[in-house]
Order: C-alpha cells, then sequence, then structure tokens
C-alpha cells in the first residue's frame, strides 16, 4: 500500500532497530522533502517511535532537523531515557522482592524486551511493566505488592478478584509515584481464540543481563508470538509494536523458527504470526527465511488484514475494536470450519472482565456469568445500533472504522 505523507514514510523508515545503506539514503531523501514537523512529532509519539526516530535522525542526518524540532526531540528522548531506567530499576526491586518470598516472576517486554531487540534500555517507549507468574502465586503476589504500597486497579472484593482468575489473564497494581505494574499468569483471556500453553513457556526461559544482574525471561520465539498475539488483539494500531517485532527478529541471530512455527500450529495461531511477519516483512523491510513462508504463507486474507492495518495506521479517530469487529478478526484468522465455530462459542459464551463488573457474584455463583454475557451483550449492542441509526441521520456521510 503507498503511503502518502513523507511524514508517516519518515516513520516507517525509522521504526526499525538499524537502517541500511538504502534505508539510509530514503531517510535523507525523506528529510529534503517539506514538512510538517509538528505532524511528525504528533505521530510519532502516537506510535511510539519518538526514540526511535530521535535516533536515527540523528545518525542520518542531524543537519536536516530544525534547531526547534531538535530541542523537542531532544527533551522527548531524555524524559523517556529518565523513565525507562526508572522503571528498569522498579524491575528489579520487584524481582527481588518476590524472589525473597520463594516466588517466580518472569519480565518480559518493557526493559527485557528493549535490551534484547534495541541493545538499550532508552532505544524503546514502555510506561509499565510486565511480569509473568504463576496462577497459585496470585493471592500471595496480591498481599505483597499492596504491603508494598502498590494498589490494585481497579480495586476488586473477593468474589472480583476469583473471577479475574477465571475470566482474565492479568491484573494491573500502581503505586504513588505512577509506576505500573501488570501481573500475568497468561498472556490471552480464556475467551480468545487461541490458547498459549504457559507451563511450557517456563521451561524455555533464557537468561538476560539488565543493569549487570542475570534474570530469567521467556525466550525468543515465545516473545515472537507473544508479540504478534498482542499487535493482533489491537489490530496493529501502533506502528512501534510492529518495529518491535522487526526488531527482535533483526537482532537475533539464532531464532528456531521451526520451534516458532510449530508453537504456532500448536495454539491455532498460524495467520496472526503470518499477519506479524507479513507486517514486518511488507511495511519494514524485514528479510525473512523463504522456509518460514512456506509454513505461515501470506494468503489472502492476511494480505487483505494487512492492508487494513496500513491503512489505519495513520488514520484519525481511532476506535477501539467492539465484540462485532473483534469476532470477524478471529474468524478470519481460522481456516478450518470447526476451528471457527469453536472461537465463535468461545468468544460469545466466555464471561469477561465487563460481564462481572457488571453483576458481582460469589464464586457459588459463577455459572450465572455464562447466562448472564448474551444478555448483556444484546442490551449493549441494541443500543449501539439505535446510537449508529442516529448517528447517520444527523450525518449520512460519517465514517466509522470497522473491520470487516
Amino acid at each position: 500500500m503507498l503511503i502518502a505523507r513523507p511524514e508517516d514514510q519518515i516513520l516507517i523508515c525509522v521504526a526499525r532497530r538499524s537502517l541500511d545503506v538504502a534505508a539510509g539514503a530514503n531517510l535523507r531523501h525523506l528529510l529534503r522533502r517539506d514538512l510538517d514537523w509538528n505532524y511528525l512529532l504528533l505521530m510519532a509519539e502516537r506510535h511510539r517511535v519518538v526514540a526511535s526516530l530521535y535516533y536515527h535522525l540523528v545518525a542520518e542526518c542531524p543537519e536536516a532537523i530544525p534547531s526547534q524540532v531538535r530541542s523537542r526531540l531532544e527533551k522527548l528522548n531524555q524524559e523517556n531515557t529518565r523513565s525507562n531506567l526508572l522503571l528498569t530499576g522498579e524491575l528489579l526491586k520487584i524481582i527481588e522482592l518476590l524472589e525473597a518470598r520463594g516466588i517466580a516472576a518472569v519480565p518480559f517486554k518493557g526493559p527485557t524486551l528493549a535490551l534484547w531487540a534495541y541493545g538499550d534500555v532508552g532505544r524503546r517507549e514502555f510506561g509499565d511493566l510486565d511480569i509473568l507468574v504463576k496462577k497459585p502465586d496470585i493471592p500471595a503476589i496480591r498481599k505483597l505488592l499492596i504491603s508494598e504500597g502498590f494498589t490494585p486497579r481497579p480495586e476488586l472484593n473477593a468474589a472480583q478478584q476469583a473471577a479475574t482468575l477465571r475470566f482474565d489473564c492479568s491484573h494491573n497494581f500502581a503505586n504513588e509515584r505512577n509506576i505500573w505494574l501488570d501481573v500475568h499468569w497468561d498472556f490471552v483471556v480464556p475467551s480468545a481464540s487461541v490458547q498459549i500453553d504457559t507451563d511450557k513457556l517456563w521451561d524455555r526461559l533464557e537468561p538476560i543481563l539488565v543493569n549487570r544482574r542475570e534474570l530469567k525471561t521467556v525466550s525468543v520465539e515465545d516473545l515472537l508470538l507473544i508479540l504478534c498475539l498482542h499487535g493482533f488483539t489491537h489490530f496493529w494500531e501502533r506502528l512501534g509494536w510492529i518495529g518491535d517485532v522487526a526488531a527482535l527478529i533483526d537482532s537475533q541471530e539464532k531464532i528456531d523458527w521451526h520451534l516458532l512455527l510449530k508453537n504456532a500450529d500448536r495454539m491455532g495461531s498460524r495467520r496472526i504470526l503470518s499477519l506479524g511477519l507479513y507486517l514486518v516483512s511488507n511495511l519494514l523491510g524485514i528479510s525473512l527465511p523463504p522456509d518460514v513462508w512456506a509454513r505461515v504463507p501470506a494468503d489472502a486474507t492476511v494480505v487483505a488484514l494487512a492492508e487494513q492495518v496500513q491503512r489505519g495506521l495513520f488514520t484519525e479517530g481511532i476506535e477501539r475494536l467492539g465484540i462485532l469487529s473483534e469476532l470477524r478478526l478471529n474468524l478470519a484468522m481460522k481456516e478450518g470450519t470447526r476451528d471457527k465455530l469453536t472461537s465463535c462459542i468461545r468468544l460469545l459464551a466466555t464471561p469477561r472482565v465487563d460481564d462481572w463488573k457488571l453483576l458481582p457474584l460469589p464464586g457459588s455463583l459463577f455459572f450465572l456469568y455464562y447466562a448472564l454475557r448474551p444478555f448483556r451483550l444484546t442490551g449493549k449492542y441494541a443500543a449501539k445500533l439505535l446510537r449508529g441509526s442516529a448517528d447517520r441521520e444527523r450525518s449520512p456521510n460519517g465514517n466509522e472504522r470497522v473491520v470487516s
């Protein structure tokens, strides 16, 4: 797909770990255009690629940056670096705190992804910390974090805590210093169309040095799948997420592609992986082994979805995907009729956070959430249809971003 604005082309050019000779020449050519620098900075912040923009502009063509823009970029980059260093220090404290209580915790994304993919904690933008723990440890972790000044966000009563463990995959905590911690016991909610065997992830952990301290994190192969799944669930609305996948592939010399593809098949996420790989290849120019495409080909469905992603990247007024669009996306990712039906039933019937927030129930009545969900969805989308009808009457030419 042709990206018309030179500012958008610049962001696509810099959203990677390194630039080859051709990419560097293209960037210098684009910087000679008449640019809307305010727009460029605004979109860079939206897509979380300010650090990459600053790094590559200074490396390739610093004289092309207007002085005021350079000052603004330097300030944003310094703020990001300070924030990342602060969060990295907090991560080490949290891991040490948990380990002292005999609780295993594995950091992923955040500082570890920055170090693995970019080789520098300041080269990636992140605003919170993510750790993987074992589900039975959640009550002890919750109690420990609260004792250390963290507050569950949102705060939950006992019934809601039980519902979260059953229907969700993570829970957020934050302290007075605005340090946000996302504690995962899984990577996808039970209603998702794919399931990750987290037990096997623990067997494939790899060491990583963070501030000269060795931690364990998920393997590169598992992280690639996690990143592709995360991007897909948000329909790849940030260029930075695509850049992370590209940077991780570009930085790792020994990726076990056979294991990666085998895991994708086992999870039922072959097309999800194919979409992520197609985006980094087609949009960012990352080279992939030919045999990878033989196993996860970018078929017509994947190509069509990739084009939708690219159209949406630089479109104003992006809206969150609703349940109907989510359903269409999940069905598009499945190849067989049986898989499509299973995905549909799981997505529509499995209770989610909004269900138990609407009506907290004790553990003995959990089964009622399955009956409640269809009624909640029916009421929600009936109201949405009525609002949409009224909006169309007021603005017959209005457009809504919906994945079809």
